[in-house]
């Protein structure tokens, strides 16, 4: 049997709209056999995906996607093949959701500012006991008609500059990958071209990331034109780390970001599940 891979994906334990098992159950229909659950700053939805893989003869591979920071910019590390109960990943995330409920708060005052009443107590229904995201600010402020889509609501609200904007001291790249492997895991940087670095930072990233370390970086995401695929098929090459693949899979409602619809892997390089 031929393996299909999604390797970054999320469920309602943090931002996604499905179930764990609504998920899994969902990449088994269109025929993922490996699939890792990667919600942002949590492991809580681990466990119902693992029991849900059994039922529909999914790999799961225990994942997670942590915030951190590198030079003053937000990146995303993705953890793949993590021990779901380490005390290093548990204690990191217990510390990620105290900032971002801080981070919360502040975006739900600064929307007040604005003429936008209860927007965290909103954020935090919809969240429904997951980790509250901008994505769940995002949801309100469309249901609020504040914003038509998703894009938009970033745009004119939840981006640097931006009225609803509120910055976090995220843990460093460095501690981020240390956390990672401390917990057995592979770090990973997810999509990294979607961060608008200059090339030379992002050489740069994936210099130091390295040399923290880290394996991988996801050279197929829900996002990637041919061009792209190219270009981060030559970083992987360049600086010598494995490839990933992954769907960056919320809802559905995206048509970049679907299930089942990645493209395969470029020849010549090293798939990250070669690394556990």
């Amino acid at each position: 049997m031929s393996h299909v891979y999604d390797l970054h994906t999320h469920s309602t334990a943090s931002d996604g709209a499905f179930s764990p098992e609504l998920l899994v159950e969902k990449a088994s229909a269109v025929g993922i056999n490996t699939l890792a659950l990667t919600d942002h700053d949590t492991v809580s939805g681990l466990v119902a995906a693992q029991n849900a893989s059994r039922k529909h003869n999914v790999t799961l591979i225990n994942g997670i996607e942590l915030s951190c920071l590198w030079n003053n910019k937000t990146i995303h590390v993705v953890g793949l093949n993590i021990k779901a109960d380490s005390k290093t990943i548990i204690d990191a995330t217990i510390h990620l959701n105290h900032l971002r409920e801080e981070r919360a708060i502040k975006i739900g005052e600064k929307l007040r500012k604005v003429g936008i009443d209860n927007a965290y107590e909103n954020a935090k229904r919809i969240a429904a006991g997951g980790t509250v995201t901008r994505q769940h600010f995002s949801t309100f402020l469309i249901e609020n008609g504040n914003a038509k889509n998703q894009t938009e609501v970033f745009k004119r609200y939840l981006v640097n500059n931006k009225p609803g904007y509120a910055s976090v001291e995220w843990p460093s790249l460095e501690e981020t990958i240390a956390q990672i492997n401390a917990a057995g895991g592979v770090s990973v940087i997810a999509h990294p071209l979607r961060y608008k670095l200059t090339a030379t930072k992002l050489r740069n990233l994936i210099k130091e990331f390295k040399g923290f370390d880290g394996r991988a970086i996801e050279v197929i995401t829900g996002h990637n034109q041919s061009t792209e695929i190219q270009l981060a098929t030559g970083y992987a090459k360049r600086y010598g780390v494995a490839a990933s693949v992954g769907s960056d899979f919320h809802n559905g409602n995206t048509p970049w970001s679907q299930l089942g619809k990645l493209a395969k892997l470029p020849q010549g390089l090293t798939p990250v599940w070669e690394l556990w």
